[in-house]
């Protein structure tokens, strides 16, 4: 199976983030990524233009779902058909943003990923940053890599080798933007990061004067990944979860093909160093 990314597309709708204090991490992204709190307790609903986040008591850095909309109900109903056809196990959505047609799954390393359809009635007078795309990281690439492709229909658009030809990372996308999922090779399994789309290089520059008028430092950037094409810097959030916000991020069109890129530093940063995960 594999998602229509051109026609019916797939996209990030929102994420729920797990934090030993919700309080205190959500009252950051209300300050640093300019999101309204729309509940007054758990799990704390942040909103701002084109991103939806939530903040649930629970192990801080651990991700509680990452949710990817479909347009329609109909277009949802049928991925769900797909999926039971093959024999996936499906779950109730744990979600409140998506309606009851709503499902998940769970990948090999026990990320739930959920399915709907998003309302699109958020706040459009915030700072503009659409929430574009989710990265973990697997101690296990091959059985994550059939699930995402062979089980989900993402299409691998990337992927990052090393010198035996052993897989360190790979990119899906689901829509026309080059990737909207990607899990890094790691010693263990972990959320690495989310990522908010601001658009143009300029933003980038009024990001981090943002960021810096709160104290908050970036901790790897600007800079440019070799996949994708984006410019970006990333963030600390109170619970050391990356933010990355990024700009520019590469458009797909129907002549492109895989590409295989070295591991190194260069593929994770054209203009400097690299964080490596492993």
């Amino acid at each position: 199976m594999t998602i229509d990314w051109k026609n019916d597309p797939v996209r990030l709708d929102h994420v729920m983030l797990h934090s030993a204090e919700p309080a205190r991490l959500a009252t950051f992204y209300q300050d640093a990524l300019c999101m309204k709190a729309t509940t007054g307790g758990t799990p704390f609903l942040l909103q701002g233009a084109g991103r939806k986040l939530l903040i649930d008591s629970g192990p801080s850095k651990t991700l509680g779902f990452g949710a990817y909309s479909f347009n329609t109900d109909t277009s949802l109903n049928r991925f769900r058909t797909t999926l039971e056809d093959q024999g996936s196990v499906i779950e109730p959505s744990p979600s409140p943003l998506f309606g009851d047609s709503a499902f998940s799954v769970f990948d090999p390393d026990r990320n739930r990923i959920v399915f709907g359809v998003s309302d699109s009635n958020v706040p459009d007078d915030t700072r503009p940053a659409r929430l574009q795309h989710l990265v973990l990281a697997t101690d296990e690439m091959a059985p994550m890599v059939e699930f995402y492709t062979s089980c989900l229909g993402f299409r691998m658009i990337d992927k990052v080798e090393d010198d035996t030809g052993d897989l360190r990372a790979c990119f899906f996308n689901s829509d026309l933007e080059h990737h909207s999922f990607a899990f890094f090779k790691a010693a263990e399994k972990r959320l690495d990061h989310h990522a908010y789309e601001v658009g143009k290089w300029g933003l980038i520059r009024d990001w981090a004067d943002h960021m810096a008028t709160l104290d908050v430092p970036i901790v790897w950037g600007p800079g440019r990944h070799g996949p994708g094409n984006n410019l970006f810097f990333m963030v600390h959030d109170p619970d050391q979860n990356w933010i990355e916000i990024s700009a520019e991020l590469e458009q797909l069109t129907d002549d492109r093909t895989i590409r295989t890129w070295p591991h190194g530093e260069k593929a994770l940063n054209l203009w400097g160093p690299g964080y490596l995960r492993s």
